[in-house]
């Protein structure tokens, strides 16, 4: 062991000076680098999910913090339900401005258009009369690259809870993790959040009201909707999805 101290000893006071340097500049560079890494990384593994009931911050100073900050909820809405109408209403009371985005492939065909679902979220909304700044948008493309033009400090995705959509979502996580370092503009990603429902609401899903309205249709009766969306679209989302 001493002879191999000595090995080591010999070694370390043969570098010069300027190599010493060298070596703390690579060192330094290459843990700046990996820092960022490393945390969007930890972004991926530990996701930020917020769970039912829904907070607020307990200071003053901390609400009025986030009555400057642009967010956005970004989903298919296909068709939106009561339960994306209760994210956005804790959403608009909490934060300055909520951005509700309908994402559109411009080389799919819809039975039931992104704008019309627009449509269906605007009349949602109005029918609440939920306080707060909402704007509804339909988006092509990547919805992180909307997000950062808009300056959004948050990316919101409703789901059930992670236990139930987490695997769904984490493809979709890693692309807007990292989309915008690897396909531009070369940015600081917009950090994305999971807001789990109200449980009240867990039970609907868009998917279930779109199987309500075929199965209606197939039988040549009217689907109930009354308990899964606000009455103002409920007999519009009957007439939309009974096309399919």
């Amino acid at each position: 062991m001493s002879t191999l101290k000595r090995m080591f000893s010999d070694i370390l006071q043969g570098v010069s000076p300027s190599t010493w340097n060298s070596i703390a500049l690579i060192g330094c560079t290459t843990a700046v680098m990996m820092s960022p890494a490393v945390l969007l990384v930890k972004r991926i593994l530990w996701p930020t999910i917020i769970s039912y009931p829904w907070k607020f911050p307990d200071s003053e100073q901390g609400r009025a913090k986030d009555k400057q900050k642009v967010v956005v909820l970004a989903g298919s809405f296909n068709p939106p339900h009561l339960g994306h109408l209760a994210m956005l209403e804790y959403l608009a009371e909490r934060y300055g401005e909520v951005i509700s985005v309908v994402g559109m492939n411009p080389d799919k065909k819809y039975i039931v258009t992104p704008t019309e679902r627009a449509q269906f979220i605007q009349d949602m909304i109005s029918e609440k009369g939920i306080k707060g700044k909402i704007r509804v948008e339909v988006v092509k493309g990547y919805i992180w690259r909307f997000a950062m033009q808009e300056n959004a400090e948050i990316f919101f995705r409703g789901i059930r809870t992670w236990e139930k959509d987490g695997e769904e979502e984490r493809n979709l996580h890693i692309l807007n993790t990292w989309g915008p370092l690897l396909l531009g503009p070369l940015k600081w990603p917009v950090p994305t959040y999971y807001l789990e429902g109200n449980p009240e609401y867990n039970h609907i899903s868009s998917t279930l009201i779109r199987n309500m309205c075929r199965e209606a249709s197939q039988q040549k009766c009217k689907p109930d909707l009354s308990l899964v969306v606000p009455k103002s679209v409920a007999k519009l989302i009957e007439e939309a999805y009974s096309r399919e």
